[in-house]
């Protein structure tokens, strides 16, 4: 099987996020929010107030809108087919979009659109940068695509590491000139099953450690950020894997995992003191095809609708539900 192909197919397997908790919420808030024909989109972050963020897998585009009224519109230009996949939002109101096929981590104003910042981790088609977390010092942006293959016989891959890419912010939350010194790549010992390796990400509670999903396994690793050590925090053997997981957002010590397989979202409560996961609840997504991301408002938890089982087909929505 060719490299590109499979990288296409990753995009509509595993594409995902994570995003912070933002305080309010509201009874009057709509249950669900119409995005734009054909926009087909992946994720979804919270800034300012109750502004929130969409990023288009047609076209690479990032739209704004309001939580409340549910009206928005498209923020920033397009940047291309499977272009932009998870978002976050710093305390900057910078919006930071996982590239996808493009290979890059960009970053934008989340005022005007305005693109800060373009970082090049891999070639064009080479990985799949699927999704970013941005704690005070740094963001992470998982790697879901990166092939560890034969390159003799390309149908042949095999055990190995896949990677994290860590962008170190300036002191005072600066952003670093782009180019090879601005980030580092954090090898990661997870089972390195074909191309689905890790998808959302988050930060652990006390955000020492980071909490990534692999996909193909229905699993949770924590990861120290330093050495790329993972451990597995949630998943077989000992739990039943989570169906199809993707993004996720942590409030405390509570994650709320999306399973686009399942059109649910499994609530997992974290140890603080031992790191392990335990299995809380389902929070069903009805209504919807193939749930991807998730972000945290008041009372909710919003998640955005792929359709991926029809690809480019809506109506698109974001639904909130209750937690």
């Amino acid at each position: 099987m060719r490299k590109i192909p499979l990288i296409l197919l990753a995009l509509l397997c595993l594409v995902a996020l994570a995003t912070p908790a933002a305080a309010g919420g509201s009874d009057q808030f709509p249950s669900e929010i119409d995005l734009p024909d054909g926009f087909f989109p992946e994720g979804i972050a919270i800034g300012r107030g109750t502004t929130f963020y969409v990023g288009s897998l047609a076209d690479g585009s990032i739209y704004k809108g309001d939580l409340r009224t549910g009206e928005g519109a498209v923020l920033t230009d397009p940047t291309g087919l499977f272009t932009t996949v998870g978002l976050d939002v710093d305390s900057k109101n910078r919006v930071w979009a996982a590239g996808g096929a493009s290979g890059t981590g960009r970053v934008y104003d989340g005022t005007t659109g305005a693109l800060l910042a373009v970082y090049q981790f891999t070639g064009p088609l080479d990985s799949l940068i699927n999704d970013v977390i941005v704690t005070p010092d740094a963001a992470f942006f998982t790697d879901s695509g990166t092939q560890n293959c034969d390159p003799g016989i390309p149908e042949l891959c095999f055990a190995g590491t896949t990677t994290i890419f860590e962008v170190a912010l300036e002191p005072g939350g600066g952003l670093p000139d782009p180019g090879p010194s601005a980030f580092r790549p954090i090898d990661v010992a997870v089972p390195d099953i074909y191309f689905s390796n890790l998808n959302g990400i988050e930060t652990m509670p006390g955000n020492a450690e980071l909490i990534v999903i692999h996909n193909e396994l229905g699993s949770l690793y924590r990861v120290d950020p330093a050495s790329g050590e993972a451990t597995l925090t949630y998943g077989p053997p000992n739990d039943q894997p989570l169906q199809g997981p993707d993004g996720m957002s942590r409030l405390g010590s509570t994650l709320y995992v999306v399973e686009n397989a399942a059109a649910q979202i499994s609530v997992i409560h974290i140890d603080p003191a031992t790191g392990m996961g335990t299995f809380v609840e389902v929070l069903p997504v009805l209504g919807a095809d193939t749930p991807t991301t998730s972000a945290l408002f008041g009372s909710a938890v919003y998640t955005v609708d792929a359709r991926l089982n029809e690809p480019f087909v809506g109506p698109y929505r974001i639904f909130r539900i209750e937690r």
